[in-house]
């Protein structure tokens, strides 16, 4: 049976992903850490020299 929404209620249900990684979450910081392959510590030091924009890790973490 085909089912029939509102385009407001498909995009009130999707979640945006995260813009910014909160080095205060254990949960956040060993998600991207296993996402990005690096260990939480060098996350931790990467968003402290860079902050915690995931464009701005990325690119840092991509040059290293």
């Amino acid at each position: 049976m085909i089912r029939l929404v509102t385009v407001a209620s498909v995009i009130s249900t999707y979640q945006k992903p995260a813009v910014a990684v909160d080095p205060n979450d254990d949960v956040q910081t060993e998600l991207w850490a296993s996402r990005l392959n690096v260990s939480r510590e060098k996350l931790l030091e990467t968003i402290s020299e860079v902050g915690p924009s995931l464009a701005a890790v990325r690119h840092r973490l991509e040059k290293q």
